[in-house]
This record gives C-alpha cells, sequence and structure tokens, in this order.
C-alpha cells in the first residue's frame, strides 16, 4: 500500500503539471524516477493513464477517472495525516506562495506578519508576478488566482472576489470631460493592463450597477499606454494622462485622498473570484492548510470592512 500511495502521488503531479519534467521539479526528483514511476503503475493498472506527445502531457479518459478517484482517496489520506500533525503543533518548516502583484502589495503584505507571528517556525516565501490566470511551473505550495486552471487536479478554495472601477485624475476630467457610457471610452485616453500570460491587453467588461439598465458591454483596449503592471497604469493615471480601470480596493483608498476619481458610476465589471490553490499530490503540510485558513480570514475581514 505505501507503494501504492507514492506512485498515485506521482501520477497526481503529472496530470496537474501536465509534464512529466513539472512533476519531476516540483517533487525534487528527476524526470526518469517520474517516467518510471508512471509506467509502473500503469502496468499494475492494465491501463494508459497519459497521452504523450514531445510538446503535451495529457490524460486518457481512464486517466480522468483515475484522478478523480485517487484525488479523493489521498485527501483522506492526508487529513488523517494532518489531523494529528497539527495536534503535535507542527506548523512549521518553509511555504512558498505566489500571489498576484496586486494582492500581494495591496492586501496581503502588510498582513503576513501576522501569520509569522502566529506561526513562528513557519519561514515564509511571498513571492509576487503580474500572473493573474495560468498556474506557473514553479515550486510554489500555495498559488492565489483569479480563475480556475482548465482540466486542473489542483485543490481550491474559494477567497471571496472584486471588481473593477475605472477612474481618472481630477486635472485629466478637467481637460477632457468625464465619460458616463462605456462606448464613450472611444473619445478618451485609456491606460490599458497587459495579460501577461496572451501579452494583450485585457478587455474592459462593464455590466450596469442598477439591473434593468443597459446590457453587459466588452470594450476592446485601444489606449496608447499599455503596460504590465498595476502600480504603473495607476500612476500614469494620476499623472493625468488617461482613464485606467482597476481593482476596487487598490482605488479606494486613491477617491479618498482625491488623487483619482471614479467614473462611469453607473457602470461596473462584473464580480472577479480569487482562489487559493495548491498540490493535491503533495501529502498537504499543516503550514498549506494554515495559511489557506489565514488567506480565507483576511478575505473575511476585508469583507466585512467594506
Amino acid at each position: 500500500m505505501p507503494d501504492n500511495v507514492h506512485l498515485m502521488r506521482t501520477f497526481l503531479a503529472v496530470a496537474s503539471a501536465a509534464s512529466f519534467s513539472g512533476a519531476a521539479k516540483a517533487l525534487g526528483v528527476s524526470r526518469a524516477a517520474v517516467s518510471s514511476q508512471i509506467a509502473q503503475l500503469e502496468a499494475r493498472l492494465g491501463v494508459r493513464l497519459f497521452r504523450r506527445t514531445t510538446r503535451t502531457v495529457t490524460l486518457t479518459s481512464e486517466g480522468e477517472q483515475y484522478a478523480e478517484r485517487v484525488g479523493g482517496l489521498l485527501e483522506q489520506i492526508d487529513a488523517l495525516d494532518n489531523e494529528y500533525a497539527t495536534r503535535a503543533g507542527e506548523v512549521a518548516g518553509p511555504l512558498t506562495v505566489e500571489v498576484p502583484e496586486f494582492f500581494g502589495v495591496r492586501v496581503l503584505a502588510a498582513r503576513v506578519p501576522e501569520f509569522l507571528e502566529r506561526y513562528p517556525g513557519v519561514a515564509l516565501n511571498l513571492v509576487l508576478n503580474e500572473r493573474v490566470d495560468d498556474i506557473a511551473q514553479a515550486d510554489a505550495d500555495i498559488f492565489v488566482r483569479t480563475s480556475l486552471p482548465r482540466a486542473h487536479h489542483l485543490k481550491y478554495r474559494r477567497l471571496g472576489g472584486f471588481r473593477l472601477i475605472a477612474a481618472a485624475s481630477p486635472s485629466y476630467l478637467t481637460r477632457h470631460g468625464e465619460p458616463h457610457h462605456p462606448l464613450e471610452l472611444g473619445h478618451h485616453t485609456t491606460i490599458d493592463y497587459i495579460n501577461s500570460v496572451s501579452g494583450q491587453p485585457f478587455d474592459w467588461e462593464f455590466e450596469p450597477v442598477r439591473r434593468g439598465r443597459g446590457e453587459a458591454l466588452v470594450v476592446a483596449p485601444k489606449g496608447r499606454l499599455t503596460c504590465n503592471n498595476s502600480d504603473a497604469c495607476i500612476e500614469a493615471a494620476i499623472a493625468g494622462f488617461g482613464v485606467v480601470t482597476d481593482v476596487d480596493f487598490m482605488l479606494e483608498p486613491l477617491f479618498a485622498r482625491k488623487l483619482l476619481v471614479p467614473v462611469l458610476a453607473a457602470w461596473r465589471s462584473p464580480e472577479y473570484p480569487l482562489y487559493a490553490l495548491w498540490h493535491p499530490g503533495r501529502p498537504v503540510a499543516p503550514r498549506v492548510t494554515a495559511f489557506v485558513a489565514f488567506l480565507a480570514d483576511i478575505s473575511e475581514s476585508r469583507k466585512r470592512a467594506r
């Protein structure tokens, strides 16, 4: 049984990474070892679990079914292990958390000292980036993302959501006037945030604040300034260059200081979710479980404060 569990974990690591090399990196073993273990598992089961090409690794239909069953089984095993480890007070060790930069800078950085004071045995590596959707092939224990990856096998927990608000500086609005409808943005200078995965600016999505006041709209960005850093976009807007759209909790302090002014008050973006995701193919350490709970607490406290 212990050998079977080991092979199951390797299988889920490959399924999660969609790569033998990515799984090997995550597990800290060689690619050859991963390939050998998958071959052993397929021989024991008598089925092919993965389709392999020179560029892709995908699950077969049997592999999809096996992943569903194995994921639940390993969750039960890990839960039992974690129950006793937590009782022993073993929330300790290294922990790497990878989050989008806007969340890390504006929300998480000021709160992580609380977690580290609560668990002095944890050494936290907080990695900030501008990826908001993809799951990087990186050695992170926890990811925060705005969507769930397609065909993923990660465990996850929703952390709430956020909306985007359109804003501009008072000086810009004095010079150019205020837009009142999303379609009027075509007559304004916009500052566009780049999707680091596609290399293209994100579309501006709007829905009426009050139902029945119009239909949802998507405005394609055509600004003269694009950037892959949200803080840089905001600074350009504060300087009076154009209209920007960004996360509500990033802009609200700037509204209070009158550095920016909300525009398109009758319109808002759809609500975008935030998720914490972590690897099921590894034993879920108590420090991972504790930090996911900490992220959920932050989300709840931010919701109550608004």
